[in-house]
């Protein structure tokens, strides 16, 4: 296993920064990632994802321009913990690093433009709404997490996007766009005096654009929902199902989020994917015919996995599916459990192997790692040490206490 060579550093500001080299690649990735999300504390729901889409507005237009003319694509994405600031291109790296930094560091929030992109945010929200498994996995993470911000879609309600005004963009910004709570990345081929430029150019925008004067802050505070099973109407005829697992903080198990996320997912496949002989139990008897879709997931507010499918019997199949999650391996499956493990590391080893050569994958993942204080290659070298009796064990206290909601759609009400 190859780690790529990484330039770290840490200015006076608490801002961070990696140079990920990456050598004989033509392409350049920049970001600036932010810790804050749609998980986080804000009075109206939805607030980091709007901010997201109005830092791109300045006094003379949309800067996403101003990257286009340079040959450079840029886009940002907003996640329970996170605001993702990226851009890529061939040349022009200062010119795009300084543009990244004007992007985050100046906003321009005016009655105006907010109320132009207020209907634009509701339509974007309204398009996943129209889909079946939305209505799924909201409604699952408000089982979970109740109406906190965590159990609210990332984009807000409609009626939230409506009530946030500049007013508010201004102070979520100026609480949460802070040096202390920012990680700059850079990932591609630079030669040594091209990364001495770029820790340099760093340095002088983050003075000029971000403000270092105030503290950061950080919550952790857990909401809890009513953890049903629920039945809910749909206008479509699809039979979609899902499960959602809340599950005690990681950290109490494994010092590391990321591994205890990688081998549940591990474990849940082993147990539910097709190659596993429950799955072709379930498929004699009519209760599945596609494969289920697994995501563990860990934030600041709490951890869970979702787990979605279709089913023409779903209320059978959920609960099958709930007593082999918390079921012991038998004798008579251990032998496939041994081999599923074993090839799973490999999969992951595989996995890390690709990702080196896509070099946004590679970027964004490892800025989300910096935020968390994950190290995924120690965590890989980790996974490939790991034991199938300590991994058993393992998912076996992260599975401790676990809870299982579910919901599943009424065709055609």
């Amino acid at each position: 296993m190859i780690a790529p060579k990484i330039y770290s550093h840490k200015y006076e500001s608490g801002l961070t920064s990696q140079i990920v080299l990456r050598p004989n690649f033509n392409q350049r990735f920049f970001g600036i990632i932010v810790d804050f999300g749609s998980a986080d504390p804000q009075e109206k729901p939805g607030s980091a994802h709007f901010l997201e889409h109005k830092l791109f507005a300045k006094p003379e237009g949309d800067l996403s321009h101003q990257f286009e003319k340079l040959g450079a694509d840029v886009n940002a994405m907003t996640s329970f913990n996170e605001t993702m600031f990226y851009c890529s291109g061939i040349d022009q790296n200062n010119k795009l690093i300084e543009l990244l930094f004007r992007l985050v560091g100046e906003p321009y929030f005016t009655k105006e433009n907010v109320a132009k992109e207020t209907p634009i945010i509701q339509q974007e929200l309204a398009m996943y709404q129209d889909d079946p498994s939305w209505a799924i996995g909201n409604n699952l993470m408000i089982e979970m997490f109740d109406q906190s911000n965590l159990g609210i879609d990332v984009a807000g309600t409609k009626e939230s996007i409506a009530a946030i005004t500049a007013e508010d963009l201004t102070q979520v910004y100026q609480e949460n766009y802070l040096p202390e709570k920012m990680h700059f990345i850079a990932c591609g081929d630079f030669s040594e005096g091209q990364i001495q430029s770029i820790t340099s150019l760093v340095d002088k925008l983050q003075k000029k654009y971000l403000d270092s004067s105030k503290k950061a802050k950080f919550s952790d505070l857990q909401e809890h929902g009513k953890m049903r099973d629920l039945v809910i109407d749909s206008t479509t005829d699809s039979n979609m199902f899902g499960l959602g697992l809340r599950l005690q903080n990681f950290k109490k198990v494994l010092s590391s989020w990321e591994l205890a996320q990688i081998l549940l997912e591990i474990m849940l496949e082993s147990k539910l994917s097709v190659m596993s002989p429950w799955f072709e139990q379930m498929k004699q008897a009519g209760l599945v015919t596609n494969s289920l879709q697994i995501s563990a997931n860990y934030t600041r507010q709490g951890n869970f996995v979702t787990i979605l499918g279709l089913s023409p019997k779903s209320p059978i199949l959920i609960d099958q599916i709930k007593k082999e999650i918390v079921k012991p391996i038998s004798s008579k499956d251990l032998v496939y459990a041994k081999m599923f493990f074993e090839m799973q590391k490999k999969e992951w080893l595989a996995q890390h192997e690709r990702s080196l050569n896509n070099i946004p994958f590679l970027a964004i993942e490892m800025a989300e790692g910096s935020l968390d204080n994950e190290d995924s290659y120690a965590n890989l070298r980790n996974l490939q040490a790991m034991s199938f009796e300590d991994y058993q064990k393992f998912c076996q206290s992260l599975l401790e206490g676990c809870e299982i909601c579910s919901v599943s759609l009424r065709k055609g009400k």
